[in-house]
């Protein structure tokens, strides 16, 4: 007899099928991994009384001068503020035009395969254009919110901290689809350019000034039409520039004062952003994305490359690409995480989440109710996350999940050498907290072949078991509402015959 150890590496691979994964964990839910061993992520705890009307879709935090925390929030249909202890404010502009809940596919007479189906039948797949869930784009002037949403196209400011008032236009802004403020102080209007609608330009107020937008001689006020074939989204400042995204590739904008004031510089080709909010900044000035043909790239501080990601195949055989107008992005520093939320297939609300792990470089997958969120920052001591009926949480924050438990399966674990059964006769725990996870396995004689069902098992001490096969794969749950850990446990096995 030997004493087998299931020793797998950290995160989830989920690409190709599951005996692919073999060796890897291969699904998981509420769960991360804490070095090599594997717990919990944080509970969640309801944050303040009041509810946000529509659906929440982008989420900014910041601190005015007085040292108070805000969290703007823009809804397909109204603009928000909220303190740190969740009271929440509307500073919808007056006039505004409210947009989109969800994104409307629409095909109209001719759109499909001449002689398909019969007439008068609805067809499912046949559109030829897809009108965006409305996504507003936040930044900060100094202590003062800004804000776009590209149904209404009027750049908004809201003044911290007067709560009594709600967001106005910037004066002489021009009308545009985007915002976001550059680190030399200048608020670039992206999708518009004075005097025209061009959704390839941008436009720039004076330094320091965001009510003078007209170029002249005595100021650096101006504008460029980007060339590329896209429409621009959004903006995200980062290492050596200001980072400009398309529905197609990627330009960095950096300061060159004199008459042309801003150069822009293509750095990427066919990396177009899904949605206006599907991007994050993170560490000394990087930024990851998901682009539109269900790609992650990575701005390095110089170059725009390929992030690899072990679970990219289940998020294209998962998502709906209708839908993908809605993706957020979330940071999650204190783990190293940057979670990419969207809506699965049977969805048309947010209901998935793939993480990467930036520092050690892995992936995980899970189900997440949140439509937008913000990282934790000083005395906001949690991130703050939205759910889909406009209602805000406190992440991070306990155990306690609304009644789902943590779990994480692994892929096949062939026993011995790969090519015999193992007589597998008892379970070595290795699990911090003791007793509070169970271990189930499914057991195999061959990959194609159904699998048998044992346990659960609580990790307590060791236990008995008594089942053979040639591989199989283990399920760890919690259940109890602690910050348990699980380690390497161990089987012990006794070879037996050849596979046939």
């Amino acid at each position: 007899m030997a004493r087998f150890p299931i020793s797998l590496p950290p995160g989830v691979f989920r690409d190709g099928t599951q005996f692919q994964s073999k060796g890897r964990w291969y699904d998981a839910g509420l769960v991360r991994w804490y070095g090599a061993a594997v717990g919990p992520v944080g509970g969640w705890r309801r944050k303040g009384a009041s509810a946000l009307s529509g659906s929440a879709r982008a989420a900014i935090a910041w601190r005015d001068n007085s040292d108070n925390i805000w969290i703007g929030v823009g809804t397909h249909s109204k603009l928000y503020v909220c303190n740190r202890l969740g009271a929440v404010f509307d500073i919808t502009p007056a006039g505004l035009t409210a947009g989109r809940a969800d994104a409307v596919a629409s095909g109209g007479y001719g759109s499909g395969p001449y002689g398909v189906s019969t007439y008068g039948t609805p067809r499912s797949d046949t559109t030829t254009t897809v009108s965006d869930a409305t996504q507003w784009t936040l930044d900060t002037w100094g202590e003062n919110l800004l804000g776009v949403s590209p149904d209404d196209r009027k750049l908004y400011e809201w003044v911290a901290p007067v709560t009594g008032t709600h967001a106005a236009r910037v004066s002489n802004s021009p009308l545009c689809d985007a915002v976001v403020t550059t680190a030399e102080r200048f608020v670039f209007a992206l999708g518009t350019d004075l005097g025209t609608d061009d959704p390839r330009a941008v436009s720039w107020c004076n330094q320091e000034d965001n009510r003078d937008w007209t170029p002249s001689s005595t100021n650096q006020a101006g504008s460029f039409p980007l060339q590329t074939a896209g429409r621009l989204m959004c903006g995200k400042r980062v290492r050596g520039g200001t980072l400009l995204l398309t529905s197609t590739d990627a330009f960095l904008a950096q300061y060159v004062g004199g008459t042309l004031v801003y150069g822009f510089d293509r750095v990427g080709e066919s990396c177009g952003i899904a949605s206006r909010q599907a991007i994050a900044e993170f560490g000394a000035g990087q930024a990851v994305w998901m682009s539109a043909d269900l790609n992650f790239w990575l701005w390095n501080g110089g170059a725009v490359v390929p992030l690899p990601c072990d679970v990219l195949d289940y998020i294209r055989r998962d998502i709906n690409t209708i839908q993908i107008s809605k993706i957020a992005v979330i940071v999650n520093s204190t783990f190293s995480e940057i979670e990419f939320r969207y809506c699965s297939s049977s969805s048309t609300e947010i209901d998935r989440c793939a993480v990467w792990q930036y520092k050690d470089n892995h992936w995980s997958i899970g189900r997440a109710a949140r439509t937008c969120g913000v990282d934790k920052m000083d005395a906001l001591f949690y991130p703050v996350l939205i759910a889909s009926d406009g209602k805000l949480y406190d992440h991070e924050l306990g155990w306690a999940y609304d009644g789902l438990a943590p779990y994480v399966t692994s892929g096949p674990i062939e026993l011995g050498n790969g090519d015999s059964i193992a007589h597998v006769l008892g379970l070595f725990p290795d699990e911090a907290t003791v007793g509070d996870v169970t271990a189930a396995f499914t057991v195999r004689r061959n990959a194609d072949d159904a699998g048998a069902g044992f346990g659960p098992y609580p990790l307590t001490q060791k236990t008995d078991l008594r089942f053979s096969g040639g591989q199989l794969e283990m399920t760890l749950q919690g259940n109890a509402a602690t910050n348990w850990r699980v380690g390497i446990p161990k089987l012990e096995i006794m070879q037996g015959e050849a596979r046939g």
